[in-house]
């Protein structure tokens, strides 16, 4: 059997049972992992950019070492887990040019400094294309699990979807952009990792479960739902004038960029409904926003209320690696 007869998602659970858990306080198929080192809770995260499938057209090689950085903290960030720094290891062909590599490091140290992370250094080897690899270090005092959705929860997201599926299609695609052309190719090369969000959702107890959307708000939905029993009925996803304007101009469906877009680095978050109220004043407080999106529900599926189309079932659909795209 081949990768591509697998998919990404079936290797991770067959590679799962080789991992030594027996110091960790998290469950297997998190992003990120919890040891306990006396007082302090450690958590531990990696994750690899490589240029073919992670760097788009018109991306500066100072953004490839911003993304890096924040595909890695947004892990930290949905487990509630405040930065210290990371390692970033570098594959680079032969023929690189010694002033790119120089501006992914630069893009690394910027992007770490924002995010009161602190750059450590990393690896340096050869590889036949651009490969950047990261593994970064967080503390919290309460690791938030995919696990912990209970009914009676509201689903709430730091963010809005659309922007970078709609930026991508740009351009990929070529699509016709309009006025929010910016603000969508700015979600693409520039991502935020929701470091201060995570952080004080998980510090004063809000969050019951949480998870990054870097896979896609569909997926991001369907791994919690399925991490924590339970399902999801969706009713308010929030989408930006831009990409409304950009879907009408192109004939497209926002909400399918919405859910299927990938790539956004916002936080999927469950709370108790009494809690909701608290946790978006204290977001704010931090310079970050919430939006209530739905609730959990007892069937196992997740679900949409479309405007036009009533309730509609949300597919397991977005982007895997090794997968025949």
């Amino acid at each position: 059997m081949e990768l591509s007869d697998l998919g990404e998602r079936k290797l991770i659970e067959r590679l799962l049972c080789f991992v030594d858990d027996s110091y960790s306080s998290s469950s297997s198929g998190e992003d990120a992992v919890a040891v306990q080192l006396g007082e302090v809770t450690l958590v531990f995260s990696s994750d690899m950019l490589v240029a073919r499938t992670d760097v788009p057209p018109g991306m500066t090689w100072r953004q490839v070492g911003w993304k890096v950085v924040a595909m890695n903290l947004s892990d930290l960030a949905a487990k509630g887990a405040e930065p210290i720094g990371g390692l970033y290891a570098f594959g680079l062909p032969k023929w690189f040019k010694v002033d790119d590599a120089l501006e992914i490091a630069s893009g690394i140290r910027e992007a770490s400094n924002i995010y009161g992370a602190r750059y450590f250094g990393g690896d340096v080897n050869e590889s036949g294309e651009v490969v950047v690899s990261g593994a970064v270090l967080g503390v919290t005092e309460r690791f938030i699990p995919r696990s912990g959705a209970k009914l009676g929860d509201v689903v709430t997201v730091t963010g809005p979807f659309g922007l970078t599926a709609a930026g991508l299609k740009i351009l990929l695609e070529g699509l016709e952009a309009g006025s929010g052309r910016d603000r969508c190719l700015k979600s693409v090369y520039q991502p935020e990792p929701r470091i201060r969000e995570g952080v004080v959702l998980a510090k004063e107890g809000y969050a019951s479960s949480c998870i990054d959307s870097s896979d896609g708000l569909a997926v991001s939905l369907h791994e919690l739902a399925k991490a924590s029993n339970v399902g999801f009925a969706i009713d308010n996803v929030p989408i930006p004038p831009e990409v409304l304007l950009f879907a009408q101009k192109n004939g497209l469906d926002p909400y399918e960029l919405a859910f299927y877009g990938g790539e956004e680095y916002e936080l999927v978050v469950t709370m108790p409904e009494v809690k909701w109220g608290d946790a978006a004043k204290a977001v704010e407080k931090v310079g970050g926003s919430l939006h209530k999106i739905g609730r959990v529900i007892q069937e196992k599926e997740v679900k949409f209320k479309h405007p036009e189309e009533g309730w509609v079932k949300i597919s397991c659909r977005g982007y895997e690696h090794f997968t025949r795209q």
